[in-house]
């Protein structure tokens, strides 16, 4: 029987999709502000650093995935820095999408489309695009490895895949402090201000049962994923994994 990790549940993999949703169906609203509240702010740190190591040429259009895109900070990001790329922004949340127009009005920019649809299931052609971006959406995926291969098939040959996910401190005594804001502190923020503590304690939950940085960096190589980098931030709180379609 197959099983999925939703926090530190097991659950059936439809089960699994389905609490996910509700999960963000809950915490759309204030989805950015609890972002700065439980980082510090450190998460646009994490996204600047995410969006700079794009290897874009501003002379030629480049098409752009971004994959899991939530409220569109991300894209907003990279079309501030690169006016001529064209994105297209998926999201399986249809409220998370909502609050990217609402609150970063991401539709300004120009060249954006939002879909709603799914991670596992892209709705793009095959070869199509040359850059994928994945910031703290992996982990939320029901089946991840079908949308590692979902998104190596929609990729170019030499296209990039960037993916940003939590990962767990290597320093004893900082790993200790963040899993105690993490457990206790957390939480409680989320009852505060979204009105859903356990939609947090999912969060929380979900990263540690995320894979370990190597194991990950397993994953994308079953899927074909060449060139694998790690970049470590914030004392490997967060990772960058950067690879191409060769």
């Amino acid at each position: 029987m197959n099983k999925n990790d939703f926090g530190y549940e097991q659950v059936e993999k439809e089960e699994h999709y389905n609490k996910v949703q509700d999960v963000f169906n809950s915490v759309a609203n204030e989805y950015d502000l609890m972002n700065d509240i439980m980082s510090f702010g450190l998460h646009r740190n994490w996204k600047k650093e995410f969006v700079d190591l794009l290897e874009i040429n501003d002379e030629k259009e480049t098409k752009i995935l971004d994959l899991a895109g939530g409220t569109g900070d991300i894209a907003k990001r990279i079309l501030k820095n690169h006016p001529h790329t064209s994105i297209e922004v998926i999201d399986k949340n249809f409220m998370m999408l909502k609050e990217s127009n609402v609150k970063n009005n991401i539709l300004k920019y120009g060249k954006v489309n939002l879909i709603c649809g799914d991670g596992e299931s892209i709705p793009l052609n095959d070869n199509s695009i040359d850059v994928i971006t994945l910031s703290f959406g992996i982990r939320n995926m029901t089946d991840r490895l079908k949308c590692l291969e979902e998104c190596y098939r929609v990729l170019k040959p030499e296209g990039t895949f960037l993916c940003m996910e939590f990962s767990m401190p290597e320093n004893y005594t900082l790993r200790n402090i963040y899993d105690a804001w993490s457990f206790f502190v957390i939480p409680k923020l989320g009852k505060l201000i979204t009105k859903s503590e356990d939609s947090y304690k999912y969060l929380v939950e979900s990263i540690r049962t995320f894979p370990k940085p190597e194991e990950f960096v397993d994953i994308l190589e079953k899927t074909n994923f060449k060139r694998t980098s790690i970049k470590q931030l914030s004392g490997n709180i967060v990772c960058i994994y950067k690879s191409r379609k060769i």
